[in-house]
Protein backbone atom coordinates (compact mmCIF):
# COMPACT_ATOMS: atom_id res chain seq x y z
CA UNK A 1 0.00 0.00 0.00
CA UNK A 2 2.17 2.97 -1.06
CA UNK A 3 0.61 5.91 0.50
CA UNK A 4 3.92 8.20 0.09
CA UNK A 5 6.19 7.58 -2.61
CA UNK A 6 10.15 7.74 -1.83
CA UNK A 7 10.91 11.21 -2.62
CA UNK A 8 8.23 11.57 0.49
CA UNK A 9 9.59 9.35 2.93
CA UNK A 10 12.95 10.63 2.30
CA UNK A 11 11.81 14.28 3.49
CA UNK A 12 9.93 12.80 6.30
CA UNK A 13 13.23 10.76 6.87
CA UNK A 14 15.14 14.09 6.99
CA UNK A 15 12.47 15.40 9.47
CA UNK A 16 12.94 12.81 11.67
CA UNK A 17 16.93 13.75 12.01
CA UNK A 18 16.44 16.95 11.60
CA UNK A 19 14.33 17.55 14.58
CA UNK A 20 17.16 15.30 16.32
CA UNK A 21 20.02 17.89 15.22
CA UNK A 22 21.50 16.17 12.92
CA UNK A 23 22.74 18.61 9.66
CA UNK A 24 22.50 17.20 6.22
CA UNK A 25 22.96 19.70 4.13
CA UNK A 26 26.99 18.25 2.96
CA UNK A 27 25.81 14.97 2.84
CA UNK A 28 25.33 12.87 0.17
CA UNK A 29 22.08 10.83 -0.23
CA UNK A 30 20.56 7.52 -1.52
CA UNK A 31 17.26 5.50 -1.06
CA UNK A 32 15.77 2.56 -2.29
CA UNK A 33 12.66 0.31 -1.54
CA UNK A 34 13.48 -2.40 0.51
CA UNK A 35 12.55 -5.47 3.07
CA UNK A 36 13.75 -8.69 5.07
CA UNK A 37 13.48 -11.64 2.83
CA UNK A 38 14.02 -13.96 5.62
CA UNK A 39 10.92 -12.64 7.23
CA UNK A 40 8.99 -12.41 4.26
CA UNK A 41 9.69 -16.44 4.02
CA UNK A 42 9.48 -17.46 7.08
CA UNK A 43 5.74 -15.69 7.49
CA UNK A 44 4.55 -17.24 4.00
CA UNK A 45 6.21 -20.69 4.81
CA UNK A 46 4.36 -20.88 8.47
CA UNK A 47 1.46 -19.17 8.09
CA UNK A 48 0.55 -19.17 4.26
CA UNK A 49 -0.04 -16.56 1.81
CA UNK A 50 -2.94 -15.26 3.57
CA UNK A 51 -2.11 -15.45 7.13
CA UNK A 52 0.93 -13.37 6.54
CA UNK A 53 -1.05 -10.96 4.23
CA UNK A 54 -2.54 -11.06 7.75
CA UNK A 55 0.45 -9.82 9.76
CA UNK A 56 2.20 -8.22 7.03
CA UNK A 57 1.44 -4.39 7.78
CA UNK A 58 -0.09 -4.94 11.20
CA UNK A 59 2.32 -5.53 13.58
CA UNK A 60 4.86 -7.13 11.16
CA UNK A 61 5.88 -3.57 9.09
CA UNK A 62 7.50 -5.17 6.42
CA UNK A 63 7.63 -2.75 3.29
CA UNK A 64 9.89 -0.02 3.35
CA UNK A 65 11.93 2.90 2.06
CA UNK A 66 15.63 2.87 3.22
CA UNK A 67 17.58 6.17 2.63
CA UNK A 68 20.73 6.63 3.27
CA UNK A 69 22.65 9.92 4.17
CA UNK A 70 26.78 9.93 4.10
CA UNK A 71 29.62 11.64 2.84
CA UNK A 72 32.56 9.68 1.06
CA UNK A 73 35.61 8.38 2.73
CA UNK A 74 33.66 9.44 6.68
CA UNK A 75 32.74 6.40 8.70
CA UNK A 76 29.63 8.91 10.42
CA UNK A 77 26.44 8.67 8.30
CA UNK A 78 22.69 8.09 8.82
CA UNK A 79 20.39 5.77 7.98
CA UNK A 80 16.62 5.77 8.22
CA UNK A 81 13.56 3.51 7.20
CA UNK A 82 9.76 4.59 6.55
CA UNK A 83 7.52 2.32 5.67
CA UNK A 84 5.24 2.67 2.79
CA UNK A 85 2.80 4.12 4.85
CA UNK A 86 4.83 6.57 6.52
CA UNK A 87 5.63 5.25 9.76
CA UNK A 88 9.03 5.53 11.12
CA UNK A 89 10.63 1.87 11.74
CA UNK A 90 14.14 2.04 11.48
CA UNK A 91 17.07 4.35 12.38
CA UNK A 92 20.81 4.07 12.43
CA UNK A 93 23.71 6.89 13.11
CA UNK A 94 27.14 5.24 12.13
CA UNK A 95 30.09 6.89 14.46
CA UNK A 96 33.23 5.92 15.16
CA UNK A 97 34.15 3.59 18.10
CA UNK A 98 36.48 6.13 19.71
CA UNK A 99 33.69 9.11 19.55
CA UNK A 100 33.71 10.77 23.07
CA UNK A 101 30.31 10.49 25.05
CA UNK A 102 28.86 10.43 28.26
CA UNK A 103 29.05 6.93 30.14
CA UNK A 104 25.10 6.53 31.64
CA UNK A 105 24.10 3.61 33.53
CA UNK A 106 22.14 1.09 31.92
CA UNK A 107 18.88 2.29 34.07
CA UNK A 108 19.78 6.13 32.67
CA UNK A 109 20.11 4.53 29.37
CA UNK A 110 17.00 2.80 29.34
CA UNK A 111 15.04 5.81 30.74
CA UNK A 112 15.96 7.50 27.23
CA UNK A 113 15.18 4.47 24.93
CA UNK A 114 11.55 4.34 26.89
CA UNK A 115 11.09 7.82 26.33
CA UNK A 116 12.53 7.33 22.72
CA UNK A 117 9.69 4.60 21.72
CA UNK A 118 6.93 6.96 23.15
CA UNK A 119 8.19 9.67 20.71
CA UNK A 120 7.44 7.21 17.78
CA UNK A 121 4.39 5.93 19.01
CA UNK A 122 4.77 2.85 21.10
CA UNK A 123 3.23 2.37 24.34
CA UNK A 124 5.44 0.51 27.22
CA UNK A 125 1.97 -1.48 28.30
CA UNK A 126 1.98 -2.45 25.21
CA UNK A 127 5.69 -4.45 24.99
CA UNK A 128 7.76 -6.87 27.18
CA UNK A 129 10.95 -6.29 28.27
CA UNK A 130 13.45 -9.11 26.80
CA UNK A 131 17.01 -7.96 27.22
CA UNK A 132 19.93 -4.95 28.58
CA UNK A 133 23.48 -5.39 26.70
CA UNK A 134 26.38 -2.51 28.07
CA UNK A 135 29.38 -1.99 25.63
CA UNK A 136 32.35 -0.43 27.07
CA UNK A 137 33.68 1.96 24.48
CA UNK A 138 36.95 4.22 24.60
CA UNK A 139 35.29 6.97 25.67
CA UNK A 140 31.51 5.77 26.35
CA UNK A 141 29.25 3.74 27.02
CA UNK A 142 26.94 2.34 25.04
CA UNK A 143 23.57 0.18 25.67
CA UNK A 144 21.15 -1.31 23.70
CA UNK A 145 17.08 -2.24 25.09
CA UNK A 146 15.35 -4.73 23.37
CA UNK A 147 11.42 -5.29 23.85
CA UNK A 148 8.76 -7.58 22.40
CA UNK A 149 5.21 -6.77 21.77
CA UNK A 150 3.16 -8.54 24.00
CA UNK A 151 0.09 -10.53 23.00
CA UNK A 152 1.89 -11.53 19.67
CA UNK A 153 3.25 -14.57 18.39
CA UNK A 154 3.68 -16.00 14.98
CA UNK A 155 4.63 -20.05 15.11
CA UNK A 156 7.29 -18.91 17.85
CA UNK A 157 8.87 -15.87 16.26
CA UNK A 158 7.91 -12.92 18.10
CA UNK A 159 8.23 -9.02 16.92
CA UNK A 160 10.75 -7.08 18.73
CA UNK A 161 11.98 -3.11 19.33
CA UNK A 162 15.59 -2.98 19.83
CA UNK A 163 17.11 1.32 20.98
CA UNK A 164 20.63 1.80 21.25
CA UNK A 165 22.03 4.52 23.43
CA UNK A 166 25.27 6.12 22.02
CA UNK A 167 26.52 8.15 25.03
CA UNK A 168 23.83 9.49 26.19
CA UNK A 169 21.89 10.28 22.05
CA UNK A 170 19.71 7.87 20.61
CA UNK A 171 21.96 6.08 18.14
CA UNK A 172 19.69 2.83 16.98
CA UNK A 173 16.05 2.03 16.81
CA UNK A 174 14.78 -1.52 15.38
CA UNK A 175 12.09 -3.46 14.08
CA UNK A 176 11.81 -6.92 13.41
CA UNK A 177 10.24 -10.18 13.51
CA UNK A 178 12.59 -12.34 15.85
CA UNK A 179 12.50 -15.91 13.66
CA UNK A 180 13.34 -19.12 15.49
CA UNK A 181 16.91 -20.06 15.78
CA UNK A 182 15.83 -24.16 14.49
CA UNK A 183 14.02 -22.52 11.95
CA UNK A 184 16.80 -19.97 10.33
CA UNK A 185 19.27 -22.94 10.88
CA UNK A 186 17.37 -25.23 8.77
CA UNK A 187 16.40 -22.35 6.30
CA UNK A 188 20.05 -21.53 5.24
CA UNK A 189 20.45 -25.46 5.46
CA UNK A 190 17.93 -25.86 2.25
CA UNK A 191 19.57 -22.47 0.81
CA UNK A 192 23.04 -24.47 0.93
CA UNK A 193 21.42 -27.26 -0.40
CA UNK A 194 19.52 -25.78 -3.16
CA UNK A 195 22.95 -23.48 -4.22
CA UNK A 196 24.82 -26.16 -4.79
CA UNK A 197 22.33 -28.14 -6.91
CA UNK A 198 22.57 -24.90 -8.59
CA UNK A 199 26.09 -25.43 -9.34
CA UNK A 200 25.87 -28.87 -10.39
CA UNK A 201 23.16 -27.77 -12.98
CA UNK A 202 25.46 -25.20 -14.49
CA UNK A 203 28.29 -28.14 -14.74
CA UNK A 204 26.23 -30.43 -16.40
CA UNK A 205 25.18 -28.04 -18.87
CA UNK A 206 28.47 -26.52 -19.50
CA UNK A 207 29.73 -29.95 -20.12
CA UNK A 208 26.82 -30.69 -22.30
CA UNK A 209 27.22 -27.20 -23.99
CA UNK A 210 31.11 -28.35 -25.03
CA UNK A 211 29.79 -31.69 -26.13
CA UNK A 212 26.97 -30.42 -28.63
CA UNK A 213 29.36 -27.93 -29.29
CA UNK A 214 31.99 -30.71 -30.22
CA UNK A 215 29.48 -33.05 -32.07
CA UNK A 216 29.01 -29.63 -34.44
CA UNK A 217 32.00 -29.55 -35.20
CA UNK A 218 32.71 -32.64 -35.73
CA UNK A 219 29.27 -33.38 -38.63
CA UNK A 220 30.78 -30.34 -40.02
CA UNK A 221 33.98 -31.43 -40.39
CA UNK A 222 32.04 -35.11 -41.72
Amino acid sequence: DFEITRDEAGERAASFLQNRGFELGDYQHAAVFSFDDVTKTFLERELGLKGASDVIGAPVRLWRWSHRWFRELQKEEFHVEVTTTGELVGFQHLVAEKLEGAALDQQEARYLAEQFLGTVGHRLEELEFVEAISIERPHRTDHSFTWKLSGFEAEDATYRYKVGVQGNLIGEYREFLKVPEPWSREYEELRSHNLATGIVAELVLVVTSIAMLAMLVMSIRA
